[in-house]
C-alpha cells in the first residue's frame, strides 16, 4: 500500500465513524461538541494531511466542502433530535447517507487519479 492509499483509507475509517457517531447521537447516544469540530478526526484530517499534501487536487477541495456540508447537516438534525423532532431527525439520516455516498466515490476517484498518474510520487 503506498501513501496515498494509506492517508486515503485514514480518511475513510474516519469518514465511517463520522457516520456512526451522527447516528448514534440520534439514535439517543452522548453528543461530543468537539468531535463534529475541525478539531475531530476528520477536520484534523484534513487540515494536517488532506489539504497539506492533496490540496492541489480538484477532489480534495471537493472533498472538503462536502465534508463541511454533511457536518452541517450533521449540527441540523442534532437540533433537530433535541428539540423533540426525532422523527424528522431520523428521515434526515438519509440526506447524511446521499453525502456520504458522494464523499466516498469521489475519494475513490482521487485514489485512482493518484495511482495511475505518472507523475506521481505516491505512485507504486
Amino acid at each position: 500500500m503506498n501513501g496515498a492509499q494509506i492517508d486515503f483509507q485514514q480518511l475513510r475509517i474516519k469518514h465511517i465513524l463520522y457516520k456512526s457517531k451522527v447516528r448514534s447521537v440520534l439514535y439517543g447516544g452522548v453528543y461530543d461538541e468537539n468531535f463534529f469540530t475541525a478539531s475531530g478526526p476528520v477536520g484534523t484530517w484534513f487540515t494536517t494531511v488532506g489539504m497539506p499534501r492533496y490540496g492541489l487536487q480538484a477532489e480534495m477541495r471537493e472533498l472538503a466542502i462536502i465534508n463541511q456540508d454533511l457536518n452541517a447537516t450533521a449540527i441540523n438534525l442534532f437540533h433537530l433530535y433535541k428539540s423533540g423532532r426525532i422523527d424528522q431527525a431520523h428521515d434526515g439520516l438519509k440526506n447524511v447517507e446521499t453525502k456520504s455516498d458522494r464523499f466516498i466515490n469521489i475519494l475513490s476517484q482521487l485514489e485512482r487519479k493518484l495511482k495511475d498518474s505518472p507523475l506521481s510520487i505516491y505512485s507504486s
